[in-house]
């Protein structure tokens, strides 16, 4: 059967009319088939599951309950727009009361996003241009490269390395490189090696961003799943030692806590 002329449309940057033929298979499906084959070969044996992150059981009662009274309450049948000043204001407060992080204005600095997944995949839209590139690390969550690449730029990837602690080599970057990036993602407490940074590191994270003028994002997305103590040696750059936030995007998840794999995000950065 011959091709739709629909074939043709579909733009340049994700293949043009070659889209969808390619053997490529997606770095998720990838994950989820060895699962598969995984269990398939020793069903005698529990698997542990460490792949794409969805939660192995149901959420709290407690959880499943509030959204189901909550949805049936006709002011809650429209769309959210930038987020319910509720939220916004819940969200202010469990940054103060965690992470000590008392000066956030809820208005202009805190936004919901319907998954740390399409906040990573929008950044670009907002900051790449052809020729211009970010800076992420490996092994990581793919989607802020593929969207760079989509709008003109280039991914450069930090390899994590055990015997750097699994924190990015920094000084492993090329001038070039440094001149061409505008974002720095980072993820700690990281997936997959389960790494913690230190106060150190991020201080120096936002003396490195600084200087080159990069735009930090940390996706804190199981923060709230590393305890207390780690919790507290986390540090946000822009927050715990710096007045100012405008270089810091922080993207925390809330469902990680609540044994959901759902859509509510807290956006945290430059109030504009």
């Amino acid at each position: 059967m011959p091709d739709s002329y629909i074939q043709e449309l579909f733009a340049d940057r994700i293949g043009g009319s070659s889209y969808g033929k390619g053997t490529a298979v997606y770095k998720f499906e990838k994950i989820r088939r060895a699962r598969d084959a995984a269990v398939q070969a020793r069903p005698d044996v529990a698997l542990i599951d460490m792949g794409v992150g969805e939660p192995d059981g149901m959420a709290y009662p407690g959880v499943v309950n509030t959204l189901s009274e909550e949805a049936a309450m006709p002011e809650n049948r429209g769309y959210s727009d930038n987020g319910l000043p509720e939220f916004k204001e819940s969200v202010a407060r469990y940054m103060a009361r965690v992470y000590g992080v008392a000066d956030l204005d809820p208005e202009t600095e805190i936004n919901h996003a319907v998954g740390a997944k399409n906040v990573l995949a929008f950044l670009p839209t907002c900051f790449i241009n052809p020729g211009d590139a970010i800076i992420m690390t490996a092994p990581g969550y793919p989607v802020l490269g593929t969207h760079a690449r989509w709008y003109g730029g280039a991914a450069y990837t930090l390899p994590l390395r055990e015997e750097n602690h699994y924190l990015p080599d920094l000084q492993s970057l090329t001038t070039e490189q440094l001149a061409r990036a505008k974002i720095l993602l980072l993820n700690y407490p990281n997936n997959p090696t389960g790494a913690v940074a230190t106060r150190e590191f991020f201080t120096e994270i936002v003396d490195f961003a600084r200087q080159h003028h990069l735009l930090v994002v940390q996706d804190a997305a199981y923060a709230a799943l590393a305890g207390k103590p780690v919790i507290e040696s986390l540090g946000l750059p822009g927050f715990g030692y710096h007045s100012d936030k405008a270089e810091y995007v922080d993207i925390s998840a809330i469902p990680r806590r609540l044994y959901m794999a759902s859509r509510l995000i807290m956006d945290l950065g430059q109030g504009k």
